[in-house]
Order: C-alpha cells, then sequence, then structure tokens
C-alpha cells in the first residue's frame, strides 16, 4: 500500500466531565442578574466549548478520541491533540485479520509537538497488516486536553464567555455576528492537523 493511499478518520469517545468556565463568570459577563436562565445558560457553555474546540482543532479538557487509520506511517500526528495527555493503545489488524495491541517498544509518544504524534521508534519497524482491510487496519485511542479549567489559557476561556453572551442574546439565531466574531478572534491559536502524505475519508 502506497503512503499516499492510507486513509483515516476520527472520532470523540469520550467528552469531558468539565467546562473551561462557569456559570458564575459567564452570567457576569453576559450582565445577567437573576437565576431564570441557568439552564439555557449551562447549555450554552457546553455549545460555545465545542465551537471553541472546532474552530481551534484542539480539545481543551481531557477527552478521549479514536483515530482510525487504513495503514501506519512513521509519523501519525493524532487530530484534535493539543495538549495530548496521553496514548492509550494502538491497534491493528494482523495478517489474519486479528486484532492485536501494538507494545510500546514500537512506538513513542511525542507530547510537545502541536498537534502529539505518535512516532515509529528508531530500529524498529511498524508491523504489516491486513492488505485488504479498509475500514480500519490501525485504531489509536488517546486523551488531549488539559487536566483543569484553570490550566485553560484565559483568552480561549474569554473567548467562550463572549460566545456565550452572543448566544444569550441572539436566541433565535437572527444576527449577532459581531459578537461571534470578537469571540473566534480570542481563539485565534488554531491547530491545523495536515496528514504527512496521506488523505483523510
Amino acid at each position: 500500500m502506497r503512503a499516499e493511499e492510507i486513509g483515516c478518520a476520527w472520532t470523540l469517545v469520550t467528552a469531558p466531565t468539565i467546562e473551561p468556565v462557569s456559570l458564575a463568570e459567564v452570567k457576569a459577563q453576559a450582565r445577567i442578574l437573576d437565576n431564570n436562565t441557568d439552564d439555557v445558560l449551562a447549555s450554552y457553555i457546553t455549545v460555545a466549548r465545542e465551537a471553541a474546540e472546532s474552530h481551534m482543532g484542539r480539545g481543551l479538557l481531557t477527552q478521549t478520541w479514536k483515530l482510525v487509520l487504513d495503514g501506519f506511517t512513521n509519523d501519525i500526528p493524532l487530530p484534535m491533540a493539543s495538549p495530548l495527555q496521553s496514548v492509550t493503545s494502538v491497534e491493528y489488524y494482523d495478517d489474519d485479520g486479528t486484532l492485536q495491541t501494538l507494545a510500546t517498544t514500537y512506538y513513542g509518544t511525542d507530547l510537545v509537538s502541536r498537534p502529539g504524534r505518535v512516532v515509529l521508534k528508531p530500529e524498529q519497524s511498524w508491523p504489516s497488516v491486513q492488505s485488504d482491510r479498509r475500514n480500519g487496519a490501525v485504531i489509536i485511542t488517546y486523551v488531549v486536553g488539559w487536566t483543569t479549567a484553570a490550566a485553560v489559557p484565559e483568552r480561549i476561556k474569554q473567548g467562550i464567555r463572549q460566545y456565550v453572551t452572543y448566544l444569550e442574546m441572539d436566541r433565535d439565531g437572527l444576527g449577532g455576528f459581531d459578537a461571534q466574531q470578537a469571540a473566534e478572534r480570542c481563539w485565534s491559536d488554531r491547530i491545523y492537523w495536515t496528514a504527512p502524505s496521506w488523505g483523510c475519508r
């Protein structure tokens, strides 16, 4: 299989259990003094965090992702992995179609690059995979994001607060784009995931 023929796809496995900003913070930002819309605002916080993650291409708080590939390549950047916490497992379907877990002696985890990567260790080679398997011969499960809300950069959190205010002011979706654009300006630290030499499905 040529490198340029390898396909890939990724999906969220486990969403974060905490949010980068609190209800009190967004109420202060939006100048809301009562408790009548607390449930709506709480849902807006999640929407705003998801918008920030989508815009920046990075997971903000602890969450698990799965990358599915049609084959191995020496340098495997991981989508949404900035920051990358850890790689849970690298699995593959061997020549006989049996799912195997690859030992960490074969690969290293690059936590510094943006996004984080799985890299082949020196003097190692990837195992062969089932040659006619086109629905994911390699499966990488990994954890991304900061571990606490306090660790998320303040500029990103300010964008989330502004985005919540935008949603609150424009519940019917009829305008308010200036506020949305102001929030996105706070999310300028985008991570562009680029496959080294192969495309994605």
